[in-house]
Parts: structure tokens; C-alpha cells; sequence
């Protein structure tokens, strides 16, 4: 290795001071040099040349502090993200349908409600979501400015949306029943009727639908060799969901609270309004709660011929006029379910004229009334008892 040299001349002062400073600098420089003559394979003691600077973990402890996030903070966020992302994906006329939806909803505009859930709804759905599930609730809740009424009104689309064209998971099952229990908890639990209207399909088909959903999840819930151990487990811990006394007692509650059968006895009987105010009290004066309590009744119909109870099916509904000018027949579905259900009683009670006649007046009702649901929403509930009513009608004969 080559040797470094000193400098050729050393600026010497004329002061005794400088001069020692200068005869210890040259001394320095002497033990540099021959530290650099050194055989550079020699070994050398880096910690005794450079200390323990650094080493000591003391500076990074106390100085950096590493930011911490807990588990929740990060699922949050994580959520959050996905759903911006969803969010941008909805079509802007979508957005503007569910912006529109939910001010006729806050409005209590019975006809833009009406179209929104019979036209709008329906038509979007086949135009976006044909095959897939629409947007969920809390993805779309800024549009609606996270309105729990609406957000709970939507759900009960969206699942039963799952329900008709998809394949619900259990989760889906799960959620849809938490859902149902929110939305009947609102209208049964709050202070005093609550300040909502809809239209009388939807409210049928609230309550269709809860009972279609129940029907729905025993038939799953029977089929234990297809389920995975994570299923059993959840259905082990799901307790009273979907069970059958949860519900009959909403349908009950629904009937009690809208007092619906002195309703229709004090119709019967031609009692004045005034008189009908006073009978029903303040929630079955509501068309809300009037007509849930209605279609409860038929609902609790059908769940109890599910059940098995026939003469309790038929006795459930003994207050209800089976003829053409009831007020209900607006609601096609509803009118011809009560038929269906009623004359199957009749066909198991062994009732055979009663269950003939029936089936023949529904029929009949089918016949004339399918024209004009063709093009609606309404006429795949009207063939669903197209054919087992025709079944039932050729047992009874």
C-alpha cells in the first residue's frame, strides 16, 4: 500500500505558542502515518473505533414510535375503501333513481313511491342487476344521508331480490331475518304509530315475503347432509331465527296492533267512521297498520297450513268475506293466495264441495285477471297458483 506523505513545508510561527502547536501536530501526523503503513489484513477492533453508537436499541425505542393499528381500526378501514369502490361503480342513473326513491319516501308520496317500487325498481333490476346483487345498503346510505327507515326498506328489497334471482348463502339468510326483525321492531315498538306510508302491494309483499323466506330457510335448514361444519355450527348458534314462534308472533302482534279483526266486524255491522275510529284506536285509524294487519291475517293463513293446523287456518280467518268486492282484491296476490290456501283446508279438512267451489271462483278470477297482469311485476305471483290450484281442483273432484 502506498505511504501518504506529510506535507513538504510546515508554516512555523514566530510565537513559542505556535511553535509547540506545530511540533504536536507533526507528532500526530507521525502515529497517523504509521497507523496507514499498517498491513491492511491486520485485524481491527471496530468496537473499540467506533463505540457502540447505535447499537444499543435505546435511539429507536425512544425516539421512533411505531404508529399502531388495532385489528377493528384496520377492518374499518379496509371496509370503508371497498365500499368507495363499490360506490363508484353504481350507474349514475341509478344513484338518481335511489336519491328520488327516498324523497318520496321521506314525502310520504304514495304515488312516486308507487312507481318507484312497482316501475323503477323492476326496471333497473333488469337493465343492471339481472344477475347479480344490487348495490348494499351501506354502500348507497350517502345518498340517502344514512337514513335507517330507508336503508331498512332497501334491505328488505335487496334480500328479497337475492331471494328471487340469485342463490342467498347464509349469511344472506341470517341478514335478511335481522333485517325483517328491524323493520317490524320499527313499526310495532316505536312511540305511537309511525309517520310512514306505502303502498298496499308492497306491504303485502313485506309480508309475503317474510313467510316465503321462513318457508325457505326450514326447507335449507332440513337438508343436513349438504351442510358444511361452519354452516351446522352457526345454525347450532342461531337459536330463534327463522323459527316458527318468532314468526307467528309478528303476525300476531301485526293483527293485534292494528285490531284489524273489530275492523272488519264494525265494517260488517255498518258502523259509522267515527264509530270505527274509536273501535281500532290510533293505529288501526293508520292504512299502514290496517292493511299489515290484513294481509297478517292471510300471512298467518299460510303458515299455519305450512304447520300442518288446517281447522286453526281456517278459523284465523273467519272475520273474511271470500267474495269479489272486498277492497283487497286490488292486491291480486293476495286475493288469490287467500283462495288457494283456504280451499286447500277445505281439500284436507275433506271439505270437498267447499274446497271445489273455491278453487273454481279463483280460477275463474285467474282467467279473467291474467290479461292484465302480463306485463306486470304481479303476474308471477298470479301463475304461481295457477297450476296447483288446477292440481288441487282435479283431487277434490
Amino acid at each position: 500500500m502506498m505511504a501518504r506523505t506529510l506535507p513538504r513545508k510546515l508554516q512555523i510561527s514566530g510565537s513559542n505558542q505556535h511553535l509547540s502547536t506545530n511540533l504536536n501536530d507533526i507528532k500526530m501526523a507521525q502515529q497517523r502515518m504509521a497507523l496507514w503503513e499498517a498491513d491492511i489484513d491486520e485485524d481491527v477492533d471496530l468496537q473499540f473505533a467506533i463505540g457502540n453508537y447505535g447499537q444499543s436499541g435505546h435511539f429507536e425505542d425512544a425516539h421512533i414510535q411505531q404508529p399502531q393499528i388495532d385489528e377493528a381500526t384496520l377492518l374499518a378501514m379496509q371496509q370503508h375503501m371497498a365500499q368507495q369502490a363499490a360506490f363508484s361503480q353504481i350507474p349514475d342513473v341509478v344513484k338518481a333513481f335511489i336519491v328520488h326513491f327516498h324523497q318520496a319516501v321521506l314525502d310520504n308520496n304514495l304515488a312516486e313511491i308507487t312507481v318507484a317500487y312497482e316501475s323503477g325498481w323492476n326496471k333497473y333490476t333488469e337493465k343492471f342487476y339481472s344477475r347479480t346483487e344490487w348495490p348494499e345498503a351501506e354502500v348507497i346510505a350517502p345518498l340517502v344521508n344514512d337514513d335507517p327507515v330507508f336503508l331498512i326498506l332497501y334491505r328488505e328489497l335487496y334480500y328479497r331480490h337475492v331471494y328471487s334471482r340469485l342463490q342467498p348463502n347464509i349469511d344472506d339468510r341470517f341478514h335478511s331475518y335481522e333485517n325483517s326483525c328491524e323493520l317490524f321492531n320499527y313499526l310495532l315498538n316505536s312511540e305511537g304509530p309511525v309517520a310512514l306510508e306505502l303502498p298496499e302491494q308492497w306491504l303485502w309483499d313485506i309480508i309475503d315475503e317474510f313467510i316465503y323466506q321462513f318457508q325457505v330457510f326450514c326447507t335449507w335448514r332440513s337438508k343436513v347432509k349438504s351442510k358444511t361444519e361452519d354452516e351446522l355450527m352457526v345454525l347450532a348458534e342461531g337459536g330463534q331465527v327463522w323459527s316458527s314462534y318468532s314468526v307467528l308472533n309478528v303476525l300476531y302482534s301485526l293483527i293485534q296492533k292494528s285490531r284489524i279483526n273489530e275492523y272488519i266486524l264494525a265494517q260488517q255491522e255498518g258502523k259509522s267512521p267515527e264509530q270505527i275510529a274509536e273501535i281500532v284506536g290510533e293505529y288501526g285509524q293508520r292504512p299502514l297498520y290496517r292493511n299489515l294487519g290484513y294481509f297478517s291475517l292471510i300471512g298467518l293463513l299460510r303458515v299455519h297450513v305450512l304447520l300442518g293446523d288446517f281447522t286453526l287456518a281456517l278459523k284465523v280467518i273467519e272475520n273474511v268475506e271470500l267474495n269479489q268486492k272486498s277492497p283487497y282484491t286490488r292486491v291480486t296476490a293476495c286475493h288469490v293466495a287467500t283462495y288457494y290456501y283456504v280451499g286447500f283446508c277445505y281439500l284436507m279438512l275433506h271439505r270437498y264441495p267447499d274446497a271445489i267451489r273455491t278453487f273454481v271462483n279463483i280460477l275463474n278470477f285467474i282467467m279473467r285477471m291474467r290479461q292484465y297482469h302480463t306485463r306486470s311485476y304481479q303476474y308471477d305471483q298470479v301463475r304461481f297458483f295457477h297450476v296447483p290450484t288446477f292440481l288441487a281442483l282435479n283431487v277434490s273432484g
